[in-house]
C-alpha cells in the first residue's frame, strides 16, 4: 500500500526500516529500541507529525528525542535523511518489503531477501509454494507455511486502531462535541465503549435536542479531512489522520435506547431482544415497544438511561465491559454481577523502566511523574544487567549502583511516594531465568518475562513460563502472551498447565497496560481469576506521559470480571510489600 510522504504511515515505514537496519547491522538494542518506540508514537499519534514539525513540536511525541526529531525536521525540509540512508545502504531492498509480516523479524527479512534475491512479497510468496525457503539452513516447512499465512492475513487487522488510541481520538472528538450548544452529554459507543483491544472506527452518542446543529458542527470540525455522510440525526467523516468516526445525535429522552443498542455487543444485544420478545416487548436504538405475533404494536417508549433500559427487562444495568453474551445477562437477571475494579482503586505501578534500562526518562524523573499521578507507592522495574554480557561481578555492580540511586530516592521523597527497587529479567529459549538467584535477590521483587524465541513449539514456551513460576525469586510473569498487537500474535501455550503451577506457587501474573500489549488478554483473565490467581496492573511506562496508560490495563482487568480484590497493587504499601514478599 501507498501512503503519502508526509503521513505518519510513511514516517513509522521510515523509522521501522531504519530499526531493521540497525537490528540487522548488530546495532546496541537500546538504539534499535529507540526508532521502534519513535515508530510506534508515531503510528498511534492522534495528530499528523508533520503538522507538530510545523509547530515545532516533534519532542511533545513520547519516543521522539532530539536526536530522531533532527532527522525528521530533514526529512520535512528536504524529503530525505541522509542518516537513514547510511544506515540502510548495501541491505537488500527485500527486506524492507517482508517488515510486518507476523513472525518475520529484520534478521528472518535479510536472509529471505539475501539468500534467496527475493524483492517483493509475490517473490517470497513464490519462494514459500516452491520449497526454496524450507530448503534454507536453519528454516523448516513450518516455517515456509508461517510465511504463507501472514501473507494471507496481512490485511486483517489493516486500518484497526489500538484501544488506547482510539479512546484518545474520541476524547478529542469529545471535547469538541460538548462545546456546541445543546449538547447535553456524549459517549463513545461500540467496541470502544466496550474497552475491546483494537477499534475499527470511532463511534459517537450524542444527546442534544438540536441534532442538526450538532451534526453540521461535526463535519465543521478541524480535524475533518472529508465527509462522507451527514444526515439530520447521524455524520460520517473521516478525519486527517485517515481514520472513520460516526456521530449519532439523539433526543436526550431516548438517549439509554440508543447507546446501549450501538455499544452492543451483537451477542448481547441477540440475547436481550430474546429476552424482551418472550416479555412481549421490543429493542431498537428509539426505545422499547410493546411486541405481539411477532409485530411491533405502537410507537417505542423512549429510554432516556440504560439503568431504566435493563431494569424493563427485569436486570441490573451492566458495565459495558462485561457485554460479550459470557454469562454477565444471566448475571444480572440474579443480582449476581461482580463490583469491578476502578481505575481510583489502584494505588501503585509498579513496572515501569528508566533510563538505566531503555527508559526515555531518569529514575528521579519517573518518581516525581509518579506523585504527580497521585500513586501511593511507584516500582522501577528496569531490565536486569546481563551477567551474561558483564560477567556476575560487573552485573552485582551494577545492580548495587542502581540500588543506591533508588534509596537516594527514597529518603528524598520519603512522606510523598513510596519507591519499590525491582527488575524485568528475562526468561530464556533455554527456559532459564537469566540472572543468578544470588544476583536476583538484590530487588525488592521481580518480574520475568519472554523477550526472545516466540516460535518455539507449545511444549517449550509452556515450560519457559513454568519453570519461571517455580523460581524461588521470580514474583510475577510480565506481559505473558507475548503479543504485540497488530504485529505479533500470543506465542502458543498451555494455559491450564501455567494457570494450575501459578496458583500452586502463590506467583501474579500481569496485566500490562502498555498500549501495544493489553496482556494477559481479557478472556486468560477470566480463566485465570477462576483458579483464584491475583494479578497486577502495569503501564511498563518507558516514559512518564505513559503512566496515563493505567486506565487501559484496568480496562483488560474489567474486561476479565476482575474486582479490586483480585489486583494486588490495589492493595496498600504495606499490604502489597507483603504479598510480594518484599525484604525477605
Amino acid at each position: 500500500m501507498e501512503f503519502s510522504k508526509l503521513s505518519n504511515r510513511y514516517i513509522t515505514k521510515m523509522l521501522r526500516e531504519v530499526a531493521a537496519a540497525y537490528e540487522v547491522r548488530g546495532e546496541d538494542r537500546f538504539r534499535v529500541r529507540a526508532y521502534d518506540t519513535a515508530a510506534d508514537s508515531v503510528e498511534h499519534a492522534t495528530s499528523e507529525v508533520k503538522d507538530l514539525w510545523e509547530e515545532e513540536r516533534l519532542e511533545d511525541i513520547p519516543g521522539i528525542g532530539a536526536s530522531i526529531a533532527g532527522h525528521l525536521d530533514e526529512y520535512f525540509r528536504t524529503g530525505k535523511v541522509r542518516h537513514f540512508e547510511e544506515a540502510k545502504r548495501g541491505l537488500p531492498p527485500g527486506m524492507f518489503e517482508f517488515l510486518g509480516l507476523e513472525g518475520v523479524g529484520a534478521k528472518t527479512a535479510y536472509r529471505l531477501a539475501k539468500e534467496l534475491n527475493l524483492r517483493t512479497i509475490n517473490d517470497l510468496k513464490r519462494a514459500a509454494e516452491s520449497g526454496r525457503i524450507a530448503e534454507l539452513p536453519g528454516f523448516k516447512e513450518k516455517t515456509a507455511k508461517l510465511i504463507l499465512k501472514a501473507i494471507s492475513e496481512r490485511k486483517v487487522g489493516e486500518g484497526r486502531m489500538i484501544l488506547p488510541i482510539a479512546y484518545a481520538t474520541a476524547e478529542k472528538l469529545i471535547a469538541e462535541i460538548m462545546k456546541v450548544s445543546g449538547v447535553r452529554r456524549a459517549d463513545p459507543l461500540g467496541s470502544l465503549r466496550r474497552m475491546v483491544a483494537t477499534i475499527g472506527d470511532v463511534d459517537i452518542g450524542v444527546a442534544t435536542d438540536k441534532p442538526k446543529k450538532v451534526i453540521d458542527a461535526f463535519t465543521k470540525f478541524p480535524d475533518v479531512a472529508r465527509v462522507l455522510v451527514a444526515g439530520e440525526v447521524k455524520a460520517t467523516i473521516v478525519l486527517k489522520t485517515g481514520k472513520q468516526a460516526d456521530i449519532y445525535a439523539f433526543d436526550p429522552k431516548r438517549y439509554g435506547s440508543l447507546i446501549q443498542y450501538f455499544t452492543g455487543s451483537k451477542q448481547h444485544n441477540i440475547h436481550l431482544r430474546k429476552i424482551a420478545n418472550q416479555k412481549g416487548l421490543s429493542l431498537s436504538e428509539h426505545g422499547i415497544s410493546k411486541f405481539r405475533k411477532e409485530k411491533i404494536v405502537g410507537n417505542p417508549l423512549p429510554v432516556a438511561t440504560e439503568e431504566e433500559f435493563y431494569r424493563m427487562l427485569g436486570m441490573d444495568w451492566i458495565p459495558p465491559e462485561l457485554r460479550e453474551d459470557t454469562g454477565e445477562i444471566e448475571a444480572a437477571q440474579e443480582g449476581e454481577l461482580p463490583e469491578l475494579v476502578e481505575l481510583k482503586n489502584i494505588k501503585g505501578d509498579t513496572h515501569t523502566h528508566t533510563t538505566n534500562s531503555d527508559g526515555e526518562e531518569t529514575p528521579e524523573e519517573m518518581v516525581q511523574a509518579a506523585i504527580e499521578e497521585g500513586l501511593e507507592y511507584y516500582g522501577i522495574a528496569d531490565h536486569a544487567p546481563s551477567a551474561q554480557a558483564l560477567g556476575k561481578k560487573g552485573a552485582r555492580e551494577e545492580i548495587l549502583r542502581q540500588k543506591k540511586e533508588i534509596e537516594e530516592l527514597r529518603k528524598k521523597y520519603r512522606g510523598k511516594i513510596e519507591i519499590f527497587f525491582s527488575a524485568e529479567v528475562d526468561i530464556t529459549a533455554a527456559a532459564e531465568v537469566e540472572l543468578p538467584p544470588e544476583l536476583i535477590a538484590l530487588y525488592d521483587y521481580t518480574t520475568a518475562s519472554i523477550h526472545s524465541s516466540f516460535s518455539q513449539s507449545k511444549e517449550q514456551m509452556t515450560q519457559r513460563l513454568i519453570n519461571a513460576l517455580k523460581h524461588p525469586y521470580v514474583d510475577v510473569i510480565g506481559h505473558p502472551t507475548g503479543r504485540l498487537l497488530g504485529k505479533r500474535e500470543a506465542y502458543e501455550v498451555d494455559w491450564d498447565q501455567v494457570f494450575e503451577v501459578a496458583a500452586a506457587e502463590g506467583k501474579f501474573l500481569e496485566i500490562n497496560a502498555f498500549p501495544t500489549r493489553l496482556d494477559l488478554p481479557d478472556t486468560l483473565v477470566r480463566e485465570a481469576k477462576k483458579r483464584g490467581i491475583k494479578f497486577v496492573i502495569n503501564t511498563d511506562a518507558h516514559h512518564s506521559s505513559q503512566l496515563d496508560n493505567m486506565r487501559f490495563g484496568v480496562a483488560v482487568a474489567r474486561r476479565g470480571w476482575c474486582g479490586k480484590s483480585d489486583i494486588i497493587n490495589a492493595l496498600s504499601t504495606a499490604e502489597f510489600a507483603k504479598a510480594l514478599g518484599v525484604g525477605r
